[in-house]
């Protein structure tokens, strides 16, 4: 089950990184049809996604590692109050998703992408650091991040996936 997840903030993080990039390179903020972030906050990141990174970032505190993995056995979000000793921004990420869950990506996305990216990262995601520079190409539109994000993907198919 673990792996699973493992695989699931893998795709979920690149997917993002990717339409983030490819809004950045062609320079538009019109999302294309089939994007990710057209889709609902709880659909993208899942409740288990929350807690599976809670439980790798603070699995060696015993209540924070309980609620995770009965959350993501339930299919629920830890207790939001147990994540704000361990990382804001999981805290932060966690109540986002408790309280404006049914909004789409598109609406909430500056809410979520800098706690999710960070959190990701502090969980071990290297791609986390992909999705948080992407967003910051989409965001400053300036050449030097733009060519940073191009430096992640070396064949451009998220170009011809959209």
């Amino acid at each position: 089950m673990l792996s699973v997840l493992d695989d699931k903030v893998r795709r979920v993080l690149w997917g993002l990184a990717a339409e983030f990039a490819y809004l950045a390179v062609v320079g538009t903020s019109i999302l294309p049809p089939r994007s990710l972030l057209r889709l609902r906050l709880a659909r993208v990141v899942t409740p288990e996604m929350v807690s599976y990174l809670a439980a790798r970032i603070g699995g060696d505190v015993p209540d924070v590692l309980a609620n995770s993995i009965l959350g993501m056995r339930l299919g629920g979000v830890p207790r939001c109050e147990l994540l704000s000793g361990v990382l804001p921004e999981l805290h932060k990420l966690c109540l986002v998703l408790k309280s404006r869950g049914r909004e789409p990506l598109y609406k909430v996305m500056s809410d979520v992408v800098v706690p999710l990216a960070i959190s990701a990262s502090a969980a071990g995601f290297e791609e986390g650091d992909v999705l948080l520079t992407s967003y910051r190409a989409v965001a400053t539109r300036r050449d030097r991040d733009v060519a940073a994000v191009m430096k992640y993907f070396r064949r451009w198919y998220v170009a011809a996936r959209f």
